[in-house]
Protein backbone atom coordinates (compact mmCIF):
# COMPACT_ATOMS: atom_id res chain seq x y z
CA UNK A 1 0.00 0.00 0.00
CA UNK A 2 1.34 3.52 -1.25
CA UNK A 3 2.05 6.02 1.76
CA UNK A 4 1.30 9.08 2.49
CA UNK A 5 3.68 10.93 0.41
CA UNK A 6 3.09 8.81 -2.45
CA UNK A 7 -0.71 9.13 -1.98
CA UNK A 8 -0.91 12.91 -1.77
CA UNK A 9 0.59 13.03 -5.14
CA UNK A 10 -2.79 11.88 -6.31
CA UNK A 11 -5.12 14.10 -7.64
CA UNK A 12 -8.99 14.41 -6.73
CA UNK A 13 -11.94 15.80 -8.62
CA UNK A 14 -13.05 19.13 -7.56
CA UNK A 15 -14.36 21.88 -10.06
CA UNK A 16 -11.88 24.95 -10.59
CA UNK A 17 -14.84 27.17 -8.91
CA UNK A 18 -14.90 24.79 -5.49
CA UNK A 19 -11.28 25.39 -5.53
CA UNK A 20 -11.02 28.86 -5.64
CA UNK A 21 -14.19 29.37 -3.03
CA UNK A 22 -12.53 27.19 -0.77
CA UNK A 23 -9.08 28.58 -0.85
CA UNK A 24 -9.73 31.93 -0.89
CA UNK A 25 -12.76 31.89 1.30
CA UNK A 26 -11.10 30.98 4.08
CA UNK A 27 -7.69 32.99 3.37
CA UNK A 28 -10.26 36.22 3.26
CA UNK A 29 -12.45 34.98 6.83
CA UNK A 30 -8.69 34.76 8.52
CA UNK A 31 -7.55 38.14 7.42
CA UNK A 32 -11.01 40.29 7.87
CA UNK A 33 -10.54 38.44 11.50
CA UNK A 34 -7.23 39.86 12.30
CA UNK A 35 -7.64 43.15 10.29
CA UNK A 36 -9.32 44.74 13.58
CA UNK A 37 -5.61 44.26 15.00
CA UNK A 38 -4.13 46.41 12.57
CA UNK A 39 -5.79 49.37 10.53
CA UNK A 40 -7.49 48.54 7.12
CA UNK A 41 -5.37 50.37 5.19
CA UNK A 42 -1.84 49.10 6.76
CA UNK A 43 -3.36 45.67 6.42
CA UNK A 44 -3.79 45.82 2.82
CA UNK A 45 -0.34 47.17 2.22
CA UNK A 46 0.97 44.26 3.77
CA UNK A 47 -0.90 41.45 2.12
CA UNK A 48 -0.05 43.37 -1.46
CA UNK A 49 3.80 43.08 -0.30
CA UNK A 50 2.88 39.47 0.92
CA UNK A 51 1.69 38.83 -2.43
CA UNK A 52 4.13 40.63 -4.51
CA UNK A 53 6.73 38.71 -3.08
CA UNK A 54 4.90 35.25 -3.69
CA UNK A 55 4.52 36.37 -7.14
CA UNK A 56 7.88 37.13 -7.94
CA UNK A 57 9.48 33.71 -6.41
CA UNK A 58 6.72 32.24 -8.62
CA UNK A 59 8.24 34.33 -11.36
CA UNK A 60 11.51 33.18 -10.89
CA UNK A 61 10.14 29.47 -10.38
CA UNK A 62 9.12 29.46 -13.90
CA UNK A 63 12.00 31.11 -15.15
CA UNK A 64 14.67 29.19 -13.15
CA UNK A 65 15.45 26.58 -16.08
CA UNK A 66 14.52 29.32 -19.00
CA UNK A 67 17.60 31.68 -20.83
CA UNK A 68 17.07 35.06 -19.24
CA UNK A 69 15.14 37.29 -21.14
CA UNK A 70 16.62 39.71 -23.52
CA UNK A 71 14.05 41.37 -25.37
CA UNK A 72 10.06 41.65 -25.63
CA UNK A 73 9.55 38.82 -28.24
CA UNK A 74 10.67 36.55 -25.94
CA UNK A 75 8.97 37.29 -22.97
CA UNK A 76 5.66 37.71 -24.87
CA UNK A 77 6.34 33.40 -26.27
CA UNK A 78 6.70 32.90 -22.23
CA UNK A 79 3.51 34.76 -21.02
CA UNK A 80 1.56 33.08 -24.19
CA UNK A 81 2.61 29.70 -23.31
CA UNK A 82 1.75 30.17 -20.14
CA UNK A 83 -1.60 31.64 -20.69
CA UNK A 84 -2.09 28.29 -23.16
CA UNK A 85 -1.86 26.01 -19.81
CA UNK A 86 -4.82 23.83 -18.99
CA UNK A 87 -4.96 25.54 -15.61
CA UNK A 88 -5.40 29.20 -16.96
CA UNK A 89 -7.72 27.75 -19.98
CA UNK A 90 -9.84 26.90 -16.88
CA UNK A 91 -9.93 29.82 -15.29
CA UNK A 92 -9.43 33.19 -17.71
CA UNK A 93 -11.55 33.74 -20.88
CA UNK A 94 -9.04 36.56 -23.02
CA UNK A 95 -8.30 37.87 -25.72
CA UNK A 96 -5.43 39.69 -27.36
CA UNK A 97 -6.49 43.21 -28.48
CA UNK A 98 -2.85 43.89 -29.84
CA UNK A 99 0.37 42.31 -30.33
CA UNK A 100 2.93 44.62 -31.93
CA UNK A 101 6.64 44.77 -31.62
CA UNK A 102 6.05 46.93 -28.94
CA UNK A 103 3.32 46.50 -27.23
CA UNK A 104 0.86 43.87 -26.04
CA UNK A 105 -2.86 43.99 -24.61
CA UNK A 106 -4.33 41.56 -23.18
CA UNK A 107 -8.20 42.29 -22.37
CA UNK A 108 -9.89 39.37 -20.13
CA UNK A 109 -13.34 39.39 -20.03
CA UNK A 110 -13.50 36.27 -17.89
CA UNK A 111 -11.57 35.72 -14.65
CA UNK A 112 -12.33 33.09 -11.82
CA UNK A 113 -10.11 34.93 -9.71
CA UNK A 114 -12.68 38.15 -9.99
CA UNK A 115 -15.47 36.13 -10.36
CA UNK A 116 -14.59 34.07 -6.87
CA UNK A 117 -14.10 37.55 -4.77
CA UNK A 118 -17.27 39.23 -6.37
CA UNK A 119 -19.02 36.31 -5.10
CA UNK A 120 -17.92 36.41 -1.58
CA UNK A 121 -18.18 39.88 -1.88
CA UNK A 122 -14.47 40.76 -1.00
CA UNK A 123 -13.27 41.97 -3.90
CA UNK A 124 -11.13 44.67 -2.12
CA UNK A 125 -9.28 41.79 -0.80
CA UNK A 126 -8.78 40.45 -4.71
CA UNK A 127 -7.58 43.25 -5.58
CA UNK A 128 -4.03 43.18 -3.81
CA UNK A 129 -4.14 39.58 -3.49
CA UNK A 130 -4.70 38.73 -7.26
CA UNK A 131 -4.10 41.71 -9.44
CA UNK A 132 -1.87 44.05 -8.20
CA UNK A 133 0.80 41.43 -7.93
CA UNK A 134 1.09 41.71 -11.92
CA UNK A 135 3.11 44.34 -11.86
CA UNK A 136 5.75 42.83 -9.94
CA UNK A 137 5.32 40.17 -11.98
CA UNK A 138 6.06 42.24 -15.43
CA UNK A 139 9.34 43.53 -13.64
CA UNK A 140 10.15 39.86 -12.32
CA UNK A 141 10.23 38.94 -15.93
CA UNK A 142 12.72 41.83 -16.76
CA UNK A 143 13.18 45.27 -15.62
CA UNK A 144 12.23 47.17 -18.88
CA UNK A 145 8.67 45.25 -18.89
CA UNK A 146 5.71 47.33 -17.63
CA UNK A 147 2.51 46.65 -16.98
CA UNK A 148 -0.39 49.00 -17.45
CA UNK A 149 -4.26 48.42 -16.19
CA UNK A 150 -7.03 50.56 -17.36
CA UNK A 151 -9.65 48.45 -16.25
CA UNK A 152 -10.07 45.46 -13.86
CA UNK A 153 -12.89 42.76 -13.55
CA UNK A 154 -11.98 42.48 -9.58
CA UNK A 155 -12.95 46.23 -9.70
CA UNK A 156 -16.28 45.82 -11.05
CA UNK A 157 -15.24 46.74 -14.82
CA UNK A 158 -17.08 44.54 -17.31
CA UNK A 159 -13.41 43.63 -18.60
CA UNK A 160 -9.58 43.83 -17.43
CA UNK A 161 -7.36 45.37 -19.97
CA UNK A 162 -3.71 44.99 -19.31
CA UNK A 163 -0.79 46.49 -21.34
CA UNK A 164 2.22 44.96 -21.75
CA UNK A 165 5.06 47.31 -22.96
CA UNK A 166 8.94 46.79 -23.19
CA UNK A 167 10.12 50.36 -21.88
CA UNK A 168 13.24 51.16 -23.75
Amino acid sequence: MPDIDEKSKETFEISYEDYFRTRFNGITEMIRALTPIMDEMNALEKIKELYKKKSRALILRLLKDKKPIDNFEEFKEIYKEQMSTDFMQHCLEFTIAEDSPKKLIIRFTKCLWAKTFLKINEPGLGYPMCCYPDYAMAKTFHPKLKLMRSKTLMQGNEYCESTYIWDE
